[in-house]
């Protein structure tokens, strides 16, 4: 199974990618919502979407708004991982139908056991 990773921070990427290998996954990480949004355009679809919501240009909110109106990526899972812990967001994430919302920090077993979760391992 395949994970999209979209993160503007590097190194948290990074390490998302890394636990997820741990658990026999594999993963491509866009930096930003346009690149994940050409990415899913030129390749095959992933199985689940990890999702930060504060980035530059598009944000998470609005990548989930587009993936969410194609028929074909609206029943893509996506958990959000994100420093915004605030009830308001977590109202929008459930209102959007995300399948988790992880407030950073996390731990990596959180983001193992999300992704086992939302992709019924």
């Amino acid at each position: 199974m395949h994970v999209l990773i979209v993160e503007d921070q590097d190194y948290l990427a990074e390490i998302v990618s890394h636990t997820l290998r741990q658990i026999d996954l594999t993963s491509t990480i866009c930096l930003n919502g346009e690149d994940a949004i050409v990415y899913m355009e030129k390749n095959s679809l992933p199985d689940l979407i990890v999702l930060d919501i504060s980035m530059p240009g598009m944000s998470g909110w609005d990548f989930l708004e587009i993936i969410k109106g194609y028929e074909e990526t609206k029943l893509i899972p996506v958990i959000i991982t994100t420093a915004h812990g605030d009830a308001a967001n977590r109202l929008i994430g459930k209102l959007r139908d995300v399948d988790r919302y992880i407030v950073k920090p996390y731990k990596p077993q959180e983001i193992q056991e999300a992704v086992k979760e939302a992709l019924k391992l």
